[in-house]
């Protein structure tokens, strides 16, 4: 049986449907990539719009109102959650306050200390300025946010009412 090797035709043709396919498969991976960096940007704007705000308002909302203290980039309340996430009550059905829940702006980053916790940990980035602002028995939370994602942008400010009980 005689051996025969390729000819330039069929390794031209071999070479090209190479050349196709890994075209193809480049393809793929560049659309994968665009979709996973636009779940990191969706997942970060809803931390900075949503979810870290949400959170903040829920605590301030469970604390007691004369408890509450805010400063420049600062702010704390005394908080009634417990690490397990569940809102404590004494024997009598009142809060039973666990400490005070802290939060800084250092940076870019706003750090949050709560009471069983020895030392601030970030829970959101990309912020210019943190505000908690008493008006009418309320408070406003104020997130000035400046988010340069990979595929988004968001350059603004996230605003929520509490309204702590008394």
């Amino acid at each position: 049986m005689m051996r025969r090797g390729l000819t330039l035709v069929e390794m031209l043709l071999a070479m090209a449907l190479s050349f196709v396919l890994m075209v193809a498969m480049l393809g793929t991976l560049q659309a994968g990539q665009r979709y996973f960096l636009s779940a990191l940007d969706a997942v970060a704007l809803s931390d900075c719009r949503y979810r870290v705000p949400r959170e903040i308002v829920q605590k301030l909302t469970a604390s007691d109102a004369d408890q509450v203290t805010a400063g420049n980039g600062t702010f704390a309340f005394a908080c009634a959650f417990n690490q397990r996430h569940e809102f404590c009550l004494d024997p009598e059905g009142r809060p039973e306050w666990q400490g005070l829940t802290s939060y800084s702006l250092q940076g870019d980053r706003l750090l949050q200390k709560e009471p069983w916790e020895t030392s601030s940990r970030p829970i959101l980035q990309n912020l210019t300025g943190v505000s908690l602002r008493a008006s009418n028995g309320a408070y406003l939370l104020t997130l000035s946010v400046n988010y340069q994602g990979y595929t988004q942008t968001f350059r603004g400010e996230v605003t929520m009412w509490a309204a702590p009980v008394n």
